[in-house]
């Protein structure tokens, strides 16, 4: 069996349910360090619900405890080790330069047992073809893509030559 990458869509729809679609977004973005092939790292919400998911993904950020992966109460660990690290940090570079805007996170951080601990980040105003939505970063970094309605959100969201895993918040048995 092989896997051959991931960079998975979670799609958030207008009539979304606010606190499910973060917490959803945040357990498959950044919990496992984002070290996961499933882990959806594009975000991609409609407008009517864009900025208010944004700002509640940014609270729930701050609350998120970051620490040694064995130590009670941790829910991110660290990165593997010092060249994943390197790589994520490279990409959040990257996303800065190609013109997304790091809206939360993306900090190094020191605790108390040794470790590759980053903050996890949150970029907005990302597009579909910026390499942070392009390529797998395999680490705590999540880019929102704005779209208009749900048309658009699957259209974006199937603009990737990987298939793996997919995600969708809505009310709409329909959708």
């Amino acid at each position: 069996q092989l896997e051959m990458g991931g960079k998975n869509p979670f799609v958030v729809l207008d009539d979304a349910d606010l606190n499910v679609a973060v917490e959803a977004a945040v357990n498959s973005a950044f919990f496992s360090t984002g070290q996961r092939c499933t882990a959806s790292s594009r975000l991609i919400v409609t407008e009517g619900i864009h900025d208010r998911f944004v700002a509640a993904m940014g609270e729930r950020m701050k609350g998120l405890v970051i620490d040694d992966a064995l130590k009670a109460g941790t829910q991110i660990g660290p990165v593997v080790d010092q060249s994943q690290l390197n790589q994520d940090t490279d990409y959040i570079a990257i996303g800065r330069q190609e013109g997304a805007k790091l809206a939360f996170g993306g900090a190094l951080l020191k605790r108390d047992t040794p470790g590759f601990y980053l903050q996890p980040a949150l970029f907005t105003e990302a597009t579909n073809q910026m390499r942070i939505s392009r390529e797998e970063i395999f680490g705590p970094v999540a880019s929102v893509i704005r779209v208009k309605d749900y048309d658009e959100a699957l259209t974006v969201a199937n603009d990737t030559p990987f298939g793996l895993s997919s995600g969708i918040a809505t009310t709409s048995l329909k959708h």
